[in-house]
């Protein structure tokens, strides 16, 4: 299992940002996700209008995923959908809970989101800065979205 959430991460984190310009929040840039990943949506979100930074770290996760284990017999039936979804809004929530801490009481909310998306973003500078080294906390969570999938 912590093998399997090694792989997620690398994977997933490697292309959560990778465009050079790219959003500066978590909702920017909106436009259809593959179709293979619309199961990764929450329910009731329109596969036609997924920000950018979702749709990469989306594709990136089950696609590296896939290309690292290709024994997988099939994305649906693997569950890693359910991770790679978890796994986001696990991440995003960590990422704000972390940026509302450091916050003064009268930090607006898009100033709040405003860092939390770059702590997001410092996670994949993070990856390729140290070859792939990820605290225990960020394997902690993709393990945990791999448990509660699992159930």
């Amino acid at each position: 299992m912590r093998r399997l959430a090694v792989i997620l991460l690398s994977a997933l984190i490697l292309t959560a940002c990778s465009s050079s310009q790219g959003p500066q929040g978590f909702s920017e840039n909106l436009g259809p996700i593959d179709p293979n990943l619309a199961g990764a949506l929450e329910e009731g979100q329109d596969p036609g209008l997924v920000p950018e930074i979702q749709r990469n770290f989306l594709s990136g996760c089950v696609m590296g995923a896939t290309d690292k284990m290709p024994d997988l017999v099939a994305v649906q039936e693997t569950g890693l959908l359910e991770v790679c979804a978890c796994s986001y809004v696990k991440l995003v929530e960590m990422v704000r809970l972390e940026a509302a801490a450091v916050a003064d009481p009268f930090t607006s909310s898009a100033e709040l989101d405003n860092d939390a998306y770059k702590r997001f973003k410092k996670l994949d500078e993070d990856f390729q800065a140290t070859e792939g080294q990820f605290s225990d906390g960020l394997i902690a969570i993709f393990a945990s979205c791999i448990s509660e999938t699992a159930a």
